[in-house]
């Protein structure tokens, strides 16, 4: 009985301290993000604090973290594995078309930073006029919507879903 009780308790802590390790794993991955908010676009770069295209940012903070990622939007269609809006969470990598929605093909990436109940928040480096190099951005009720064409699950972050703990 002494066996199974103990058995329990480390199963039961075990799962807790290792949700415990994945928000920060994650949460350190976007605050590492965040300390490029403001760095200015340009295109085909990837020069931290200097200037950043979409995916040179994408790929500088996954990069960083270990997780061995593609340099080109249009290759972040095939990178991981897809999860449906509903289900993404932070981490997470939007694909979206690019300044066209009607072409439908890969053309910018950003970080999901939140999933708070559907409204949706993703940090990314954007050549719009109105929002400059690396920013936050709302998913929801933007021109970013119309354009959304995946959701990819990093496989490195795969391990750090904490649902898996629920």
């Amino acid at each position: 009985m002494k066996l199974l009780l103990a058995l329990f308790v480390f199963f039961v802590f075990g799962f807790s301290m290792a949700q415990d390790s994945v928000s920060v794993q994650v949460d350190s991955l976007l605050e590492f993000a965040k300390k490029q908010l403001g760095v200015t676009y340009q295109y085909g770069t990837s020069k931290p604090g200097v200037s950043f295209d979409c995916s040179g940012f994408t790929s500088y903070v996954y990069r960083s973290f270990g997780i061995n990622c593609p340099r080109t939007s249009s290759e972040y269609i095939h990178f991981g594995s897809k999860v449906e809006l509903e289900a993404c969470q932070k981490g997470d990598c939007l694909v979206f078309t690019g300044t066209n929605p009607s072409n439908r093909r890969a053309g910018h990436v950003g970080i999901v930073v939140e999933n708070n109940d559907g409204i949706i928040q993703f940090i990314h480096c954007s050549s719009a006029k109105n929002h400059y190099g690396v920013v936050i951005s709302s998913l929801n009720g933007t021109k970013y919507a119309e354009r959304l064409l995946e959701v990819r699950r990093i496989s490195e972050l795969e391990s750090y879903d904490t649902s898996l703990f629920n």
